[in-house]
């Protein structure tokens, strides 16, 4: 999750918050941090060992990819029968097929973010990150250190930002949940959301339209925050479904 979608969504909660009467509640509920990571995951995997997993992962659908009759290819030094009619695989052969559990998933998301961020690693900020496959939904989010983020060497507006929320909600000392829950879909090649996801923070959820209804921007704008592009090797990502708690990937050799 980069520093500028974790400001993004903090935004979100400062103007909740700010606007909101029981500010004391609401300060309760946001800073609540998930059963996850209070019950045996304050010391997730280092980033290198979710780098060597989604590895892994990435290897195995390699190998699927290239065991399937659609990855199998003319050699260069074959002479085509004049009038011969190119190969036509089956629609049973058409696509690849690959099942992930939550946790592969996870390892999956957290190396394509950091490539959306330059291939940085997650900044020092996030305290963990996780994914789950529920009720046939993709959840998936980080804990993130607040402290740790103002002193991550942000910009002077993020900064700024980070400041007057902190303002509005005594948390500079707090670790704070912030998440996605919905039905993504696969766009030119990008996993999606769409406007039925809820963002969660701490305990509460917001939609996507209440989100961009407070922030005073276009839910397209908010929904761009958290496209991930999703790049695997040898395998071109059709669709993805959610189903018995594991995300399946369909898609074309490449």
């Amino acid at each position: 999750m980069k520093k500028s979608s974790i400001l993004f969504l903090l935004v979100t909660t400062g103007i909740v918050v700010g606007t909101a009467s029981g500010v004391y509640y609401f300060w309760r509920q946001l800073t609540q941090l998930p059963e996850w990571y209070t019950k045996g995951e304050t010391s997730p995997k280092t980033y290198a060992q979710i780098q060597k997993s989604a590895d892994a992962v990435e290897k195995r659908i390699e190998a699927k990819v290239l065991a399937s009759p659609q990855s199998v290819q003319v050699s260069p030094n074959t002479i085509a029968a004049p009038n011969a009619l190119p190969d036509q695989p089956s629609q049973e052969n058409s696509s690849v097929q690959v099942a992930l559990n939550s946790q592969e998933l996870n390892d999956l998301l957290v190396t394509k973010i950091t490539e959306k961020s330059g291939g940085q690693p997650l900044p020092n900020s996030v305290k963990g990150f996780h994914t789950v496959v529920k009720d046939d939904k993709l959840k998936t989010g980080a804990v993130v250190d607040v402290k740790e983020l103002k002193d991550s060497g942000l910009g002077s507006k993020q900064q700024a930002l980070l400041t007057e929320i902190t303002q509005k909600i005594p948390m500079n000392d707090r670790k704070v949940y912030i998440g996605v829950e919905g039905k993504p879909e696969m766009q030119n090649g990008k996993l999606r959301f769409d406007q039925n996801a809820k963002i969660q923070i701490g305990n509460m959820s917001f939609t996507i339209a209440e989100v961009a209804s407070r922030l005073g921007v276009p839910p397209e704008k908010v929904q761009d925050q958290l496209n991930l592009e999703m790049k695997l090797r040898g395998l071109d990502i059709k669709d993805i479904d959610f189903r018995d708690g594991n995300a399946i990937l369909r898609g074309a050799a490449k």
